[in-house]
């Protein structure tokens, strides 16, 4: 499939928008079995949680970010006027920008906040599974607008 023009066909998801096909069957079906894994059953079951590696965070991250980027453009943070730009460390990570219309491409454009965060705490708290405020994310720059955004996150 990835390696076929179906790769970009974009298909509707639910309320999650329109994504390339290739990024649904690689991203969703990645991160739904990852975050489930490590954040519901695993705990459930008083096991361990399953090991993960960069390509695997890479595949959950790019999808996480590609929903929340559609969430902020179906309906946008109040208050969201200028660009956020979380920075996911570690296996996987990476930086992206978000603005009001859930725009992710990078620019010259100012930032006014950055957020840094480990990336293999993302799928807890970019899930509500626990509070940002709670796990080890940093802001800087327009803690305000941080806040109001990080409020909103809730990638499903």
């Amino acid at each position: 499939m990835r390696r076929t023009p179906a790769t970009r066909v974009r298909v509707r998801l639910a309320e999650l928008g329109r994504y390339p096909m290739g990024l649904m069957i690689g991203g969703a079906l990645v991160f739904d079995h990852h975050t489930h894994l490590r954040h519901d059953m695993a705990p459930a079951l008083g096991r361990p949680v399953p090991p993960t590696d960069a390509d695997r965070m890479r595949a959950v991250l790019t999808w996480m970010i590609a929903v929340l980027s559609n969430q902020v453009a179906q309906a946008p943070v109040a208050g969201l006027d200028a660009r956020v730009a979380p920075t996911l460390t570690g296996p996987g990570g990476g930086t992206w920008w978000i603005d009001e219309a859930g725009g992710l491409a990078p620019s010259s454009d100012a930032v006014a906040a950055h957020v840094t965060a480990p990336a293999l705490t993302f799928p807890e708290w970019g899930t509500r599974r626990s509070s940002w405020r709670d796990s080890d994310v940093t802001v800087t720059g327009d803690t305000e607008l941080a806040a109001r955004f990080l409020d909103t996150v809730n990638v499903i």
